[in-house]
């Protein structure tokens, strides 16, 4: 197992779901852990966070200050012994295309050990918003109990 520097949390827009797994892994993880950002692979402007996961973090006592609007990736954000981690399939298919990047990279059903793609609900009832956060908080804790494991391997 690798030790990681950074987890950059990866969805298209970075408008709900990278920034959601953002905010659960600040919560959730111990100080000590990879920092972490969520960045979007097609931001062609900057947009606000989604309302609904605006109001689903502040329900849950998570805090994405600092981040309420979406963000581009760039070769910058990736540092030594970066973790990325894509919501799908496509999403890490293009991340690599555009970065020419294959270490470390991983859908996050990949990374814990599940087959499906994490569904984005946007444009759903606020009931989809809700699933969606509930399997996102799963996955997220599994990210962090994985690295923490890595961690006290030896």
């Amino acid at each position: 197992m690798k030790r990681y520097n950074q987890v950059i949390f990866l969805c298209t827009t970075n408008t709900l779901l990278s920034p959601l797994a953002e905010g659960i892994y600040r919560k959730n993880s111990p100080d000590w852990m990879p920092k972490v950002i969520s960045r979007g692979l097609v931001v062609l402007f900057e947009e606000p966070i989604h309302p609904k996961v605006n109001v689903l973090l502040m329900q849950n006592g998570f805090d994405i200050s600092g981040h309420n609007q979406s963000r581009q990736l760039v070769p910058e954000d990736i540092v030594e012994d970066t973790l990325v981690l894509t919501m799908t399939l496509q999403e890490k298919v293009k991340f690599i295309e555009d970065f020419q990047h294959e270490e470390n990279v991983y859908t996050i059903g990949e990374f814990v050990g599940e087959d499906a793609d994490m569904v984005n609900p946007g444009g759903s009832e606020d009931e989809k918003y809700k699933e969606c956060f509930d399997e996102l908080l799963l996955r997220v804790n599994k990210v962090i109990q994985k690295i923490e494991e890595q961690y006290w391997e030896e």
